[in-house]
């Protein structure tokens, strides 16, 4: 009979136990599903406006975030004051990565104010104390499954790593920031759970990001010390497989500039032994000028290679490699294609069809190698045309000047006009190559009205080019499959309009 109780009471206890957590369900969905609304709005009048925000001295931008919090935590403290009782932990992580998320914007005003503004501020010491703070969360394992914890995080260290690579002995690296970022993780992370997260996390993003060129030693040296097995096994695959598509083409170094050597990867078909002057067709990497590697390209490369094509896929400067600009990438188109031309002969390369194609980043460097006339390698020979014969643009960038968003990129400069000398809707002109420019009208990264702008005047300067609108479609149509199709399809037509297929 005493059994017979506890099985009973234990029944009791379980069904009541699932029915809180049916309840806490049912409770979350509604308080998801209002939070949804707030973050949209939030969404809607922070990021489109946010050159504005950040222009603002500190005390009115600390007043405008708080404007934009107020909403998002009055919903959170409405959930606590009715269900506080039962869902106590819950609510708890959300004020928790509330803070976390809008201490990460705090976090950026220097930085941005700096970029929008021209003037160097500091935070002052009452907001920098409460930030500081956090830095004992640094080392608490159960926060790493907050994706806001996570991003204050990676903000500090941002941060940190630009002051860190201010030093001397980042000048010879051709991975700055990775290094940094390795140098400083032992310095804020003392927990080795937490300690080997960061650097499995730094290490996963770079081989992604930019590659695996020259981090071999920093990848055996994680995987000679780090205990946990997942992450040893991904970085060992991810740095393995990064490697083994260098093996089949060719690697020629097209340039030596402040002592790095920057790479073209050339795919030649089987037939190269032929001498039959084959088109090329020449990648550049997306990735905002900050990231991206010509790995992202080996296997577009690698199918014209199969098509009869020489495929060439480039290595430019980027920003979170060799802390340089946009100019500077520009620079590396430029010499890329030239180098090309000067060694037609030795690739079997028909100089009168370069086609040069690019995403993103990688659009507005194959736009600039047609137009950027004024910025070149000082080392280039400049009777040799920089120019390729077609440009395939997606989802580029056409404007460089007075747009908040490439501040950074004038930073630096006490004339800021100069960003013109990059920026294409600027350098316009007659005679220009043939050109497929595609882009999407949901395109919340480069805004398709500039793309719109920019092909309005290409038909009034009577150049020829098509212009190609996806409905609907967001930044990245390349590989979404719902308009990867109808973007390859564009550029096959367009290439057999000019005689390339």
């Amino acid at each position: 009979m005493k059994q017979f109780l506890i099985v009973i009471l234990l029944f009791q206890s379980l069904f009541v136990s699932s029915q809180q957590i049916s309840d806490q369900d049912s409770l979350r969905k509604v308080y998801f599903s209002k939070l949804k609304v707030l973050s949209n709005q939030f969404s809607t009048a922070y990021y489109p406006n946010r050159p504005q925000i950040y222009s603002l001295d500190e005390k009115a931008f600390l007043n405008k975030i708080q404007s934009l919090k107020a909403p998002i935590e009055s919903e959170v403290n409405a959930y606590k004051k009715q269900y506080g009782h039962i869902d106590a932990k819950f609510i708890v992580d959300q004020q928790r990565d509330i803070e976390y998320f809008f201490d990460r914007i705090i976090q950026d005003y220097p930085y941005f104010h700096e970029n929008h503004t021209g003037k160097k501020v500091k935070l002052s010491k009452n907001v920098q104390l409460k930030l500081d703070k956090h830095l004992s969360d640094f080392n608490n394992p159960a926060l790493l499954s907050s994706t806001d914890v996570k991003g204050f995080i990676e903000g500090f260290m941002r941060h940190r790593s630009s002051e860190e690579l201010k030093k001397m002995q980042y000048k010879q690296s051709d991975n700055k920031r990775l290094d940094a970022y390795l140098n400083l993780i032992p310095k804020y992370f003392t927990n080795q759970t937490c300690k080997e997260y960061w650097q499995y996390h730094y290490l996963h993003a770079h081989l992604d990001d930019w590659g695996s060129k020259n981090i071999g030693k920093a990848v055996q040296s994680f995987l000679s010390n780090c205990k946990n097995s997942v992450y040893v096994k991904t970085i060992d695959s991810m740095y393995t497989e990064s490697q083994n598509g260098y093996k089949d083409h060719l690697i020629k170094t097209y340039k030596t500039v402040d002592g790095f050597k920057l790479d073209l990867h050339i795919f030649q078909p089987d037939s190269i032994g032929q001498k039959t002057k084959r088109p090329v067709i020449v990648y550049f990497s997306g990735g905002s000028w900050t990231k991206g590697t010509p790995e992202w390209d080996f296997y577009n490369c690698s199918s014209y290679a199969k098509k009869g094509w020489v495929a060439v896929a480039v290595e430019y400067r980027v920003a979170d490699r060799f802390e340089t600009t946009p100019f500077e990438a520009v620079k590396d188109a430029r010499t890329a294609i030239r180098w090309l031309r000067m060694n037609a002969s030795k690739f079997n390369i028909d100089t009168n069809r370069i086609v040069a194609t690019g995403n993103s980043a990688g659009g507005h460097l194959v736009l600039a190698t047609a137009l950027a006339n004024e910025i070149n390698e000082s080392t280039d020979n400049l009777n040799i045309s920089a120019s390729p014969n077609l440009l395939l643009v997606n989802s580029g960038v056409y404007s460089l000047y007075a747009d908040g968003s490439t501040d950074w990129i004038s930073k630096d400069l006490k004339d800021k006009t100069l960003v013109k000398k990059i920026s294409p809707q600027h350098l316009l002109t007659t005679g220009l190559p043939p050109m497929l420019i595609i882009h999407g009208t949901n395109d919340q990264s480069v805004d398709y009205g500039s793309a719109k702008v920019f092909a309005e005047e290409m038909k009034q300067l009577g150049n020829q080019f098509e212009f190609e609108t996806l409905e609907g479609a967001p930044h990245y149509i390349w590989y979404d499959r719902r308009y990867s199709g109808k973007v390859a399809n564009f550029r096959k037509a367009f290439l057999k309009k000019y005689g390339y297929e």
